[in-house]
């Protein structure tokens, strides 16, 4: 959890504000940052000036009833002894803290659609590389691209009962490069010629992006990669098959 010294730290206006227009921003940590159920209580309020060791204001539950009254000006909801955010206000301190919002992938990379009822570690992994390639940030991309190839090859071992072709003495998972060579002399099936000689190029632009400290990947690094991509991970899904349920006989 964030702590409010870095919490505050994001606001930069936050120490010229007077302690009373600070109350708006401590009730937000309390009750957004530190998750607080139910509402935020004056006592917590001024327990957050304390750890801040700046001036607390002088009749915090004045503020908060004030600010509570339903007008034009209302900042809280009284529940109780406890007060929660008015929409409005939390909204306009989102903005002011820069809160997150993670943006919905596309299909510009390979089509989201194809991870509906898999796993949801693997539509998780698959959202993060579409994500990253969506705002430009390529090397996340690929690595993340790499890691879902890697994981993907790795369920088709178990779903084949045969995980074990795929493990070293210590019982860890060998890594990508070996995962491939077993993958594609692996006899319990047959992949096509395209998802053969992809496999080794999605990996080097994974490893590149994750290894090569002088290397920055580029939208046209994906672009070169990914038709090749969307065929090898529909061949890896098929082999799967997700819509079977427990492991192939």
């Amino acid at each position: 959890m964030e702590s409010l010294e870095t919490f505050v730290g994001r606001l930069p206006h936050f120490d010229s504000l007077s302690s009373a227009e600070q109350i708006d921003y401590l009730v937000y940590y309390i009750l957004i940052i530190e998750k607080k159920e139910g509402g935020a209580k004056a006592k917590e309020i001024e327990g957050c000036f304390s750890s801040l060791h700046i001036p607390a204001y002088s009749n915090i539950n004045a503020y908060l009833g004030k600010f509570s009254k339903k007008s034009k000006h209302q900042k809280f909801i009284k529940r109780g002894t406890q007060y929660l955010l008015e929409r409005r206000r939390k909204l306009s301190i989102d903005q002011e803290v820069g809160e997150v919002q993670i943006p919905k992938p596309t299909n510009d990379l390979f089509p989201m659609s194809l991870f509906q009822d898999t796993r949801g570690y693997l539509e998780k992994i698959a959202k993060q590389a579409c994500i990253c390639y969506d705002v430009g940030l390529y090397d996340a991309s690929l690595v993340m691209t790499r890691k879902l190839i890697e994981t993907l090859i790795i369920e088709c071992f178990e779903k084949h009962q045969i995980e074990s072709k795929i493990k070293g003495p210590d019982d860890h998972f060998f890594f990508l490069s070996d995962l491939i060579v077993k993958f594609q002399s692996e006899n319990s099936w047959s992949i096509s010629r395209n998802t053969a000689s992809s496999l080794p190029q999605i990996k080097k632009y994974g490893d590149l992006s994750a290894h090569n400290r002088r290397f920055s990947a580029k939208k046209a690094d994906l672009d070169k990669i990914k038709d090749d991509l969307r065929i090898v991970i529909d061949d890896l899904l098929h082999l799967i098959d997700f819509s079977k349920k427990g492991n192939v006989a």
